[in-house]
């Protein structure tokens, strides 16, 4: 794709920020969940984890079509309904009667905020070649877990000062400056004055995100010959020749082929998820732990979770930077360029997150001052993006065309973890307390730290042994 490194950029950046949209929403209720749980006369206990983790739950499923959308009908397609659906339904989050409504529609906002934490890795595999891969993979994989940490900040001072409703009208707000201003240009929407303001912006993003899938732009070169000709002979060079019926069941089943057959796919996998999982753990109790122990206001307890951002910052800063550094001198040691070379930063979580966990744990365990299991999250977070960022440059490198499928079947993993993990942190620490259930975690975390050791030895002969299985 000849583009203009700026262009490749823009597109990065935009990806990068609709994936940012969908991450803030998956956690911006957290800190008004007693007052949800209030409003509703709904009981606490796991009703308290599940308004946060259902969302999550909605992650599972969006990729399975997202996914394969993308990869027939293009990108641009894929994003821009996942978008009016994610706006539909926190309007309907928003205006919920009752605990079941909103339950039931953050279930459905999650589904459709999948899409760019699904494709957005096919959009990298299309505009960046390989020496950009891993700076853009990282400034990618900063919005999945920055977007967490940032929702709760944002959520916390909306539900204190607002009413925890406007924390769903606001994620309406910030979807609606690329969408609902578009529609207000077609459907004449009432409220003029916001929707005119947000119009030149949601234009301005739909006139800047392009198609980029070369499935798609040549297909669409193919159909521009056929009706100028009217010869039918006239097909993309990526046509297979079968139905568009068994394109896309080909394509749909390929995500949960690669999860379920490949053993990379389902390894790696595995272990991000573990991690992801703790993340929204965190989520789901931190700021019941600040609350309750430092006497935290609930809008000050969303600013508990800066030490996990600052953590994803600082991670991907330097897994940007020496990310495509290890790569090319690994590269041009051995003449040949391997997926596996992106994983050594990978290794370096191994001793980070299990001891992040394990100050938080336990220094909150014992009241030490405020900061110091802040610092713990900090730890966990640069860890958590030393996974993140090599294993998404590593199926994008090694999976190129089908890079959404493979990172779809990444999303469905984590998001699995993300959605029932947390529901576990309460009864977890109610039984154990801080610093014994998070020994527990931190332990578990060691037990899968041979992972990315062995993929990188044995990598490259098992994805030749199983490269069937991708089709």
């Amino acid at each position: 794709m000849n583009w203009a490194m700026s262009s490749r950029w823009i597109q990065i950046v935009l990806v990068s920020v609709l994936t940012l949209q969908a991450a803030i929403a998956s956690s911006m209720p957290a800190p008004a969940v007693r007052e949800i749980l209030k409003d509703f006369n709904a009981p606490d206990g796991v009703l308290s984890s599940l308004v946060v983790s259902i969302f999550n739950l909605g992650f599972v499923f969006g990729p399975v079509l997202a996914a394969p959308m993308s990869e027939l009908y293009g990108r641009y397609a894929a994003y821009s309904i996942s978008n009016v659906l994610f706006l539909a339904c926190n309007a309907a989050c928003a205006v919920s009667p009752n605990i079941g409504v909103l339950l039931v529609f953050r279930f459905l906002s999650g589904c459709a905020g999948a899409a760019p934490l699904s494709i957005g890795g096919g959009t990298i595999a299309d505009v960046a070649p390989p020496a950009l891969r891993g700076r853009a993979v990282s400034v990618y994989s900063l919005a999945p877990l920055l977007g967490p940490v940032l929702g709760p900040a944002a959520g916390g001072f909306l539900a204190e000062y607002a009413g925890w409703r406007w924390i769903f009208w606001a994620l309406c707000i910030m979807v609606g400056w690329r969408e609902l201003s578009v529609q207000d240009a077609k459907d004449n929407a009432t409220d003029e004055g916001f929707v005119s303001q947000a119009g030149a912006l949601g234009l301005a993003m739909l006139l800047i995100l392009r198609e980029t899938s070369a499935r798609a732009l040549l297909e669409k070169r193919a159909q521009k010959a056929r009706k100028r000709t009217g010869n039918s002979r006239y097909t993309s060079v990526l046509d297979d020749g079968g139905s568009p019926q068994e394109a896309f069941s080909r394509a749909i089943k390929r995500p949960l082929r690669l999860l379920i057959l490949h053993p990379i796919v389902f390894t790696l996998s595995a272990y991000f998820a573990v991690i992801y999982g703790y993340l929204y753990l965190f989520f789901t109790t931190v700021a019941m732990v600040f609350t309750e122990k430092y006497g935290f206001s609930a809008g000050s307890s969303g600013l508990t979770f800066i030490g996990v951002g600052i953590g994803t910052v600082t991670g991907t800063l330097i897994v940007s930077f020496w990310g495509d550094k290890v790569a090319t001198s690994l590269s041009q040691k051995n003449g040949v360029r391997r997926p596996e070379f992106r994983l050594p930063l990978m290794t370096y979580s191994v001793p980070m997150i299990p001891g992040g966990l394990l100050m938080y744990g336990w220094t909150a365990e014992k009241g030490v001052f405020w900061l110091v299991p802040m610092i713990g999250t900090f730890i966990v977070g640069v860890g958590i993006l030393f996974v993140f960022g090599p294993l998404a440059s590593y199926l994008v490198d090694a999976f190129t065309m089908h890079a959404a499928s493979a990172l779809a079947a990444s999303t469905i993993f984590r998001s699995i973890f993300g959605a029932f993990l947390p529901l576990a942190g309460p009864p977890l620490y109610d039984a154990l307390g801080l610093g014994w259930g998070n020994t527990i975690l931190a332990a578990f975390a060691l037990l899968m730290a041979p992972i990315p050791w062995v993929i990188m030895k044995k990598g490259e002969l098992i994805r030749g042994k199983y490269a069937h299985r991708v089709y």
